[in-house]
């Protein structure tokens, strides 16, 4: 049975069991008030602790920083109310009294209203979003609430300048338009909509439509390659019986980091001003048409030409023959700009251009496309027939030119595309065209070249080609392999070799170099092509050197190569950090690029003979080369073109005789013989008869990967 001593020591340790829990909840409960505390002290937005009477009980630094007094002791204890404008008051306060009585007023236990705090002795106002949320109720507190508050007064000031923005576009009648970068146009005010039919957008083929009213496409890529606005004169007619004139002004739109996204736009109804002011309306007549005018020669340029084009094309009757499309190419032209100056060659375009339009008068519209390539296109014309224009207006273009004194003779490339037979619009025509130009330019130039569909698989290939070589001169894909030079009396006797350049891509596999270096060439590349050559080269030589091996070598370099200013240095620097003896580097010029180097280059020339290295004179006997020019150059070698070779033996004897002379020149010149294409002992006996004294060709060699040709020349 329990006794009463038992009974109270159960009650005492329940009782201390239960103080015991007190404590420790009275300490959790102090951890998490320290830890709102530290949380609400050091919180970055501005918040105060209000009893239900608007009393600030707790604040924060932010909260005293916002309403004007130095600390937070200052903030203590004053009324919400006198800090407050009347509007904010009266929100503050219905969810106050709303906290208490829980009336229909605030119902929710958050709330989310705008005040303006005005803070006391400098008369400002600011713009907040006051959050006001009921803290937990506690005995001694009473009812609190919390009131973090959000700097609104930026978004206020962008929502008031986009209003603005927004009425002032709305209300003018200045049309405001923008296009993205592909053409498509993404915005437009309400004046924009009414005249292009209240349509959300426009595609780059719905536009041109509107080219008089919005501005051409052509406009918008002139002020996206250079960045800077441009303007331009437009006509429109929203009804057949009322045209009227616009002034488009284009401009880039960029973005927080300064990249162009869009091309903006006004356009700007000036008819009243155009109908009241002749004058002014010639002047944009003027500048319209000068606009549409290339400033050197006068004819159409690129962007009006294709416009006439584009509406020659539509209007063609579908019973007619067709239009024909030329693209006009002068021949070398860049070697007259660049011998003779570019006053000059100014002088000749515009001549040319002369010559041009007057040969083909009513029957061809004549634009120029850019530098010295220009445009034609005739109508209702069957391809033989502008054919046999074209060759009679080449006939009359390549009259003498007397500029200055001098007289220059031109030659011209045409390609031929043919509407609707090659393309169905203005951009594909001249891409044909341009595909058939580059095939007369290939075979020969002074030519025309009529498009066929197996040059589109060759203008990819050329794509595809001058792509992965522009890798490849950055990867250092290329090897050389060397077919040697031997002597004429003994075979056997190796006495140098050439440098031949071989690449090979991952993709495209094996790829000649009569393909590649006339690409190389005619897209600036040659340059970096021929420091490849040299510096394989020199690594190959020196090394060679090292193993005590002697072998002069030959290394083709291009005409145009020679005359930048870096040439001489570059060879000087490469022979002597390999520890090159300069007579064992032999460069190689061919005979026409010797015919067009400039005095630069025959400057680079001598330097470079001067300083020991050897020069030769490749295919020699298939250009116009003087006696002036091998006493100016100096050269140590003549190396005599196959095509001499091929034919010795003939039953004419005429290449018989070309080699003789040759020959004949080499030793009066005291200059060494190279004899190219050798194929067959019949070839070989005759040289050796008439005093030649090396040669190459497959009837000793082809050119050989390196390893053969040290063997071959070890042997």
């Amino acid at each position: 049975m329990q006794t009463s001593a038992d009974h109270l020591e159960l009650v005492q340790a329940e009782l201390e069991l239960q103080n015991q829990e007190l404590l420790e909840a009275h300490a959790a409960s102090e951890r998490e008030r320290q830890k709102y505390l530290a949380l609400f002290e050091h919180l970055p937005l501005p918040a105060v602790v209000l009893d239900r009477a608007g009393v600030v009980r707790e604040a924060n630094d932010s909260a005293a920083a916002v309403f004007g007094f130095p600390s937070v002791d200052h903030l203590h204890n004053r009324s919400i109310y006198r800090m407050l404008d009347q509007d904010s008051r009266s929100r503050v306060h219905a969810y106050l009294s709303g906290s208490q009585s829980r009336t229909e007023a605030f119902p929710q236990p958050t709330a989310i209203v705008p005040v303006h705090v005005g803070r006391p002795g400098d008369g400002v106002h600011l713009s907040y979003h006051a959050h006001l949320a009921r803290l937990p109720s506690c005995a001694h507190d009473g009812d609190r609430v919390q009131m973090l508050l959000v700097d609104r007064h930026a978004d206020d000031r962008q929502e008031r300048d986009l209003r603005c923005r927004q009425m002032l576009s709305d209300a003018t009648s200045t049309l405001f338009h923008a296009f993205d970068l592909t053409g498509n146009l993404i915005f437009s005010n309400q004046a924009t909509s009414a005249l292009i039919g209240n349509r959300k957008g426009l595609s780059v083929d719905q536009r041109r439509d509107f080219d008089g009213l919005l501005g051409s496409r052509a406009l918008d890529i002139e002020v996206l390659i250079s960045g800077k606005p441009a303007s331009n004169h437009g006509s429109f007619a929203p009804t057949p019986d009322n045209r009227r004139s616009f002034l488009i002004q284009k401009f880039p739109l960029r973005d927080e980091s300064g990249k162009v996204f869009a091309v903006g736009g006004t356009s700007t109804d000036v008819s009243a001003l155009m109908a009241g002011h002749n004058e002014l309306f010639a002047a944009f007549s003027i500048a319209n048409d000068l606009a549409n005018r290339d400033p050197l020669t006068g004819l159409n340029n690129r962007q009006c030409f294709l416009e006439h084009l584009r509406s020659a094309m539509a209007q063609l009757d579908p019973t007619s023959k067709g239009l024909v499309l030329g693209f006009l190419d002068i021949d070398a032209f860049k070697d007259i700009n660049d011998g003779m100056g570019h006053e000059v060659g100014d002088a000749i375009l515009s001549a040319f251009a002369g010559r041009l339009e007057e040969a083909m008068g009513d029957r061809a519209c004549v634009g120029r496309f850019g530098g010295d390539e220009f445009l034609l296109f005739m109508s209702d014309a069957a391809p033989e027939e502008a054919e046999q224009i074209l060759h009679r207006t080449l006939g009359e273009i390549r009259s003498p030119y007397e500029i200055g004194g001098t007289r220059v003779l031109l030659t011209c490339s045409i390609g031929l595309s043919h509407y609707p037979r090659d393309a169905g619009t203005a951009e594909d025509l001249l891409r044909a065209a341009d595909m058939a130009l580059y095939s007369a330019k290939s075979n020969g130039r002074d030519r025309v070249f009529h498009f066929k569909e197996s040059l589109r698989f060759t203008s990819e290939r050329r794509l595809q080609v001058f792509s992965a070589l522009r890798k490849a001169l950055c990867e250092d894909s290329f090897r050389l392999v060397f077919q040697p030079k031997f002597d004429i009396a003994d075979r056997g006797r190796i006495v140098g070799a050439e440098a031949l350049l071989r690449w090979r891509d991952p993709q495209l596999g094996d790829i000649s170099p009569a393909e590649f270096v006339p690409l190389a060439e005619a897209n600036g590349l040659y340059n970096a092509l021929d420091l490849r050559v040299l510096k394989l080269f020199a690594r190959q030589q020196g090394e060679w050197i090292r193993r005590g091996l002697r072998v002069p070598i030959s290394v083709n370099i291009s005409a145009r190569s020679l005359q930048t200013t870096e040439l001489v240095p570059t060879v000087l620097a490469l022979l002597d950090y390999h520890d090159i003896p300069p007579e064992l580097l032999l460069l190689e010029i061919t005979e026409t690029g010797l015919m067009n180097c400039t005095t630069e280059a025959t400057r680079n020339l001598a330097n470079l003979a001067d300083a020991g290295v050897r020069i030769s004179i490749d295919d020699f006997g298939t250009g116009y080369s003087s006696l002036a020019y091998l006493q100016k150059l100096r050269p140590s070698e003549l190396k005599i073109d196959r095509s001499f070779i091929a034919q010795l033996n003939a039953r004419d004897g005429a290449s018989d005789s070309i080699v003789r002379a040759m020959l004949a020149l080499a030793e009066s010149l005291q200059l060494t013989t190279v004899a190219e294409g050798i194929e067959n002992e019949e070839q070989l006996a005759w040289l050796a008869q008439n005093g030649c004294g090396f040669g190459q060709g497959f009837l000793v060699s082809p050119g050989l990967e390196i390893p053969a040709f040290e063997s071959l020349v070890a042997a």
